[in-house]
């Protein structure tokens, strides 16, 4: 089945090409995006999502039009999804760009957005099976600055490392930041578990603000679990007890072996039991 999207309120085929090829976000990877877990024509996780977005459009100097509200956006992402007959499970793209032009002039548009959904085959959530086989990825570093956090367009870094990490025969791949510490993997935010005390890096680290990051984070903290963000190296991921991955469609995936350091799963799993599956189910 084709799958429609969304351009700026107007629908269009899936086969239909609607973005010019002077688009600054083509030319420079200027602009945001989410990407959100849709379930029973739900989004669990929609208000961190729109307040990352809304505090994210600022920094790269976006204004958005007074209509482009908490709710006209939900209502437009659901009427996509009733289209593309995905409302019971998909996974959806938000995309914010600006018009064409160069660098230094002012582009043809200051602000667009683009909507996409897909259904997902699985229909059960868990968490996975199999563990994960993970590594370091070297020939980059990310650095730590006022973007870091954001959820860029600009996504070359991240690109080249999951194109490594498939040479290696990972499942995924680490990116240091440029202290050569641990920030993030290529489409997820990285925790480990030591001694019951769960640990992520910190903002400051150079790490993507992840949706479910904060909401893991917020949910722990409230339950009296004690969790530390700071400054980790892949040493101290070779102490740990457990490694996992986050991120806004899975919710947790576990890591199975880092080098040759190999995990187990147990606190992951109750982790996931307790805060993530009642999410989606």
């Amino acid at each position: 089945m084709q799958m429609s999207y969304n351009l700026n309120g107007k629908i269009y085929r899936g086969d239909e090409v609607s973005i010019h090829p002077d688009n600054r976000s083509f030319r420079y990877g200027e602009g945001l995006f989410e990407t959100i877990r849709l379930c029973k024509s739900d989004m669990p996780l929609w208000e961190f999502h729109w307040n990352r977005l809304n505090q994210s459009l600022p920094q790269l100097y976006f204004s958005a039009p007074a209509h482009f509200s908490n709710e006209f956006l939900k209502q437009e992402v659901i009427t996509l999804a009733k289209k593309n007959k995905c409302r019971d499970l998909a996974r959806v793209r938000i995309t914010i760009f600006k018009g064409e032009g160069g660098m230094w002039e002012t582009p043809t548009s200051a602000f667009n957005y683009l909507i996409q959904c897909w259904s997902i085959e699985k229909k059960e959530f868990s968490m996975n099976e199999n563990g994960l086989d993970i590594g370091l990825f070297g020939d980059g570093w990310k650095s730590c600055d006022a973007f870091s956090n954001l959820k860029s367009n600009n996504y070359q870094l991240y690109a080249m490392a999951a194109q490594f990490a498939k040479q290696q025969k990972w499942n995924e791949a680490l990116i240091l930041n440029q202290h050569h510490r641990i920030c993030d993997a290529t489409i997820a935010n990285v925790f480990f578990i030591k001694d019951h005390v769960v640990h992520t890096p910190h903002l400051k680290e150079g790490c993507v603000n992840g949706v479910m990051r904060k909401y893991l984070i917020q949910q722990l903290k409230q339950a009296g679990t004690r969790v530390e963000e700071g400054a980790n190296s892949a040493t101290h991921l070779l102490h740990a007890d457990e490694v996992f991955l986050t991120n806004a469609m899975y919710g947790i995936r576990w890591v199975k072996s880092f080098g040759t350091k190999t995990y187990g799963f147990s606190q992951a799993a109750k982790l996931f039991q307790q805060y993530i599956f009642p999410l989606f189910r």
